[in-house]
């Protein structure tokens, strides 16, 4: 598997170059030092499929990170082969790569070169017992979604959710997902789907409790869901002759996040949210969003209800998909919509009257969003404020930014700016770097 890499790495050392594409990256930090960055890590591609672990350590970081991004091509040239040592690897292979001084980056335009924009080390069952309780090499887990819990607050607060996959050799498993990744993965966004939804969690650690196999997530795990490739195509086919029901996970934990933090899951304002910085290769994220319905939009026609909304920093577009709205209007939107005229433009009554209310949207954002940067933001759960709890979140705000926000309401209900339509994008949302193995296990990079 590494023999492409190493062949050009070990030729002329003087003029060879790879070329190669960067599939996922990540941060190692360590934990025990409040999170000190340890370096950057990555995964390359070649032509061949051959995967690459290589890093760049934190001397060198400010150096090359801003010039490196997910999916993109590159020729690299002055790299360093090391062997392979310590725990939390994410591939089993002898060697890596490491950043020097000298390395230098070209990025290459799309098309130059054919090589995948994705590539794994799916663990296969003869690894499973080696790797149970080891730590050395981390592992990539593939399959249907069958189970998904909700949030869970274990230990010194550290935030999970348990999903349950059936693998790509036929056993079900759970997966842990940690921090962020577990906040992120709304089980109300797979349940309503039709057909296999096959998950693909990255760099996890495995360990056995009461007999059966357990993965968990670490700062170095991607998820993707129905990626579009061919080994996932074939277990869609493979997996679509089986039930595809979504069980819920019960939870024998008491401490399960409460409906009134869900209200406030990665909370940010409307200018935040057009304003952020995304990570390109995370393909779903979930935040919440409080603000008021300013208008109804039916240029998109009534097959999903399109609603503009507004806070005190700007307005966005949000989508009501019917089974959010048939909860919010007590009656299915479509039959609304049926009332009316063939080729009517009108909007139903019980609809318009939503305009001027003011909801807490737990928002889906999807590849649309997060790589193309559109709006249209997709409104997976709503939720009615409540007054006293929005101000406990406030005051635990630094008290400047409270006075500031009380400074503005004063001015008038909901003003808004133009401040979201430059899409600067300069807030960057990242994976799950803050909470890895079982909460307690935090993972550190060994170099």
């Amino acid at each position: 598997m590494e023999y492409s890499f190493l062949h050009e790495l070990n030729n002329d050392k003087d003029s060879w170059m790879i070329r190669v594409r960067l599939c996922r990256m990540w941060e190692s930090t360590n934990t025990k030092k409040n999170g000190e960055l340890i370096s950057v890590d990555m995964i390359f591609i070649d032509e061949k499929e051959n995967l690459m672990h290589a890093t760049i350590r934190k001397t060198l970081v400010t150096r090359f990170k801003h010039m490196l991004s997910e999916g993109s091509l590159y020729n690299v040239k002055n790299l360093k082969v090391v062997s392979t040592t310590g725990e939390y690897r994410p591939l089993s292979n002898q060697y890596k790569i490491i950043f020097l001084v000298i390395t230098s980056l070209k990025r290459l335009e799309e098309g130059t070169v054919k090589i995948p924009i994705n590539g794994f080390q799916f663990v296969s069952p003869n690894l499973i017992n080696l790797r149970v309780n080891d730590n050395t090499i981390l592992s990539d887990v593939i399959g249907s979604l069958c189970g998904v819990g909700d949030i869970e607050i274990v230990g010194a607060g550290w935030k999970k959710r348990d999903i349950k996959i059936l693998t790509d050799y036929s056993v079900t498993t759970k997966i842990t997902l940690w921090g962020k990744l577990g906040e992120m993965f709304d089980p109300n966004l797979y349940k309503q789907d039709e057909g296999p939804c096959i998950v693909i969690v990255t760099s996890t650690t495995i360990k056995k409790f009461q007999g059966e196999v357990n993965f968990s997530t670490t700062s170095a795990s991607k998820i993707y869901i129905n990626l579009q490739i061919d080994y996932v195509a074939s277990l869609i086919e493979r997996f679509s002759t089986v039930s595809n029901v979504v069980q819920v996970i019960e939870s024998s934990n008491v401490n399960k996040i409460t409906f009134e933090e869900e209200m406030f899951l990665n909370r940010m304002s409307i200018e935040e949210l057009l304003e952020a910085n995304w990570s390109s290769q995370v393909k779903e994220y979930i935040v919440t969003v409080r603000g008021k319905i300013s208008e109804i939009d039916n240029s998109f026609g009534w097959y999903k209800i399109h609603i503009k909304v507004m806070d005190k920093t700007t307005e966005t577009t949000f989508v009501l998909f019917n089974h959010v709205a048939e909860k919010l209007l007590d009656t299915s939107a479509h039959k609304l919509f049926n009332r009316l005229p063939l080729y009517s433009k009108d909007v139903p009554t019980e609809i318009q009257s939503l305009c001027g209310k003011d909801f807490v949207y737990k928002l889906k954002l999807n590849d649309y969003n997060l790589k193309e940067g559109l709006e249209n933001f997709t409104v997976s759960k709503l939720f009615t404020p409540d007054e006293k709890l929005e101000l406990e979140q406030e005051l635990k705000k630094d008290p400047h930014d409270i006075l500031s926000n009380n400074l503005e309401d004063s001015v008038g209900d909901f003003h808004v700016t133009n401040a979201g339509k430059n899409r600067k994008r300069k807030n960057q949302i990242i994976d799950d770097d803050e909470v890895s193995d079982g909460g307690s296990n935090q993972y550190t990079k060994h170099v």
